[in-house]
């Protein structure tokens, strides 16, 4: 019995999710969410890594001094995390899902929610998953959650080229009015039926699950618009441009929606 959709659970067996944050946009994502992440984390924490995939991120907290669970609904990459935490980056993995986390009230410093926001489409689900982040979590503790962009689907097909794909172009449109993703058949790549958000609407479903906003910024920011991204990202010193102009850039909210992905801090 699967713990989430059908359609997403599938889409991670197939995908190789393993190797993501090392391919196309994967490693600028993964330094920038290690950049935000670290803003909210004392010395050591007790972190809820949820939606944490294969344990990129986990293997990373558990190897700067953080004591860490992994909760991921897929089987495939609970086994993936648990080879990755038998190094000395040790941290615990569980196969759970965001809505009912195994885990004692009030026990956590922080709770990442890496994929929930994203691939739970209906709001009382992504509140469910607010609401039980805010149950573990102690009194002051910090919520990181992430989401995905409205904008995100077209500001990328705009890039490749594909926007006069009538296929794509209904896609775009959708997640432009609704926020609602669904990929059109045959185009297996991409990503399963999710929710992409606003970056008001976020801040109003954090709101309603009872939490009190502390930030909210992007990840990727405008930088990934480089027309020569992965030539500039392979030179340190244009990588450290991009960074530095992602930096100067991420406080402003009319610039938001020009990164695919989004995190909002937040406090119990």
């Amino acid at each position: 019995m699967n713990l989430i959709d059908a359609s997403i659970d599938n889409f991670y067996n197939k995908r190789q999710e393993e190797s993501r944050l090392s391919t196309g946009l994967g490693p600028l994502e993964f330094e920038r969410c290690k950049i935000l992440i670290k803003r909210y984390l004392n010395r050591s924490c007790a972190i809820a890594d949820v939606g944490g995939g294969p344990g990129h991120y986990a293997a990373w907290l558990a190897g700067t001094g953080h004591n860490v669970t992994l909760i991921d609904p897929v089987k495939k990459h609970i086994e993936q995390a648990k080879k990755r935490s038998g190094t000395n980056n040790a941290f615990k993995c569980i196969l759970a899902e965001a809505r009912k986390l195994p885990l004692p009230d009030l026990s956590q410093d922080v709770v990442i929610l890496h994929g929930p926001l994203y691939h739970l489409q209906e709001l009382e689900e992504r509140l469910d998953a607010l609401k039980e982040a805010g149950r573990v979590l102690k009194k002051g503790g910090i919520l990181l959650g992430f989401g995905i962009t409205h904008s995100a689907s077209a500001i990328a097909v705009l890039q490749g080229g594909l926007i006069h794909d009538p296929k794509l172009f209904a896609m775009c449109v959708s997640e432009l009015n609704s926020g609602i993703h669904f990929p059109p058949e045959n185009y297996s790549f991409m990503l399963p039926k999710a929710y992409c958000h606003r970056p008001s609407e976020l801040i109003a479903e954090c709101t309603a699950a009872g939490f009190k906003p502390l930030d909210l910024l992007p990840v990727e920011g405008i930088a990934w618009i480089d027309g020569n991204f992965f030539q500039s990202w392979a030179e340190t010193a244009k990588r450290n441009k991009l960074l530095e102009l992602i930096k100067l850039t991420e406080r402003d909210r009319e610039l938001l929606c020009f990164s695919p992905h989004i995190m909002l801090a937040a406090k119990k």
